[in-house]
């Protein structure tokens, strides 16, 4: 038992805590029906390009900050709640501190709050497009915007797969160091960050090579 709980239950509980993490540095669809849930891919992904554009080379904090305000808005309109909206920008959050004293020292409060802001309305408005669009299809519009790279002899369906791989892999990577985790807390032993470094090393290049001899046995080499 630990604080009442049994121990199955603490590991149970931190595996939840490692998907959550994964889907705060990546984001992830959420199922609905809003308008914007129903919009053309090619659509969204101009719209936030642009939106993106326009926050980029306005430099200005309080347009800035309208954007993320709107993007706040719309993403509460689709669904998304507050609660996950603020989430997203969690992993961020030593980042923010850091350019806001950087820029704050270095070149004042109005460009410091131009940086900090313009971040945070890229990244809202980007987890926006993935937050209701499904993988497969953000994949598919990867591949086919990868399609003029066949005259050069690269394969889009490869980059596709590649990209598809990488995001798949980064949710098994907090499982691997979740479950770490757990086997040293079975052993009443509280390990240091780096000691988790070399089996998480281990474990994840034995599954980069059963990725690659899967991928092998289907003629994907």
């Amino acid at each position: 038992m630990r604080d009442g709980l049994p121990r199955g239950d603490g590991r149970v509980r931190d595996r939840a805590r490692s998907r959550s993490r994964s889907d705060d540095l990546l984001g992830t669809y959420v199922p609905g029906t809003s308008l914007l849930h129903r919009c053309p891919l090619w659509l969204k992904a101009l719209l936030v390009l642009g939106a993106c554009l326009a926050v980029m080379t306005a430099r200005d904090w309080r347009f800035s900050l309208c954007t993320l305000a709107l993007t706040a808005a719309v993403s509460a309109a689709c669904g998304l709640g507050v609660r996950r909206w603020a989430r997203s920008l969690r992993p961020l959050l030593l980042l923010v501190v850091l350019l806001t004293a950087y820029h704050l020292v270095a070149n004042g409060p109005a460009r410091a709050a131009d940086v900090v802001l313009s971040l945070l309305a890229v990244v809202t408005l980007t987890r926006l497009l993935i937050s209701t669009t499904p993988l497969p299809r953000l994949i598919d519009g990867l591949v086919l915007l990868s399609s003029p790279l066949r005259l050069a002899g690269v394969d889009p369906e490869r980059i596709g797969l590649a990209v598809s791989l990488m995001i798949r892999s980064v949710p098994w990577l907090f499982g691997v160091l979740a479950s770490l985790r757990d086997a040293a807390a079975a052993r009443t032993v509280r390990p240091h960050p780096v000691q988790l470094v070399t089996p998480a090393v281990i474990s994840t290049v034995d599954y980069a090579h059963r990725t690659g001899e899967a991928l092998a046995a289907r003629g994907l080499e």
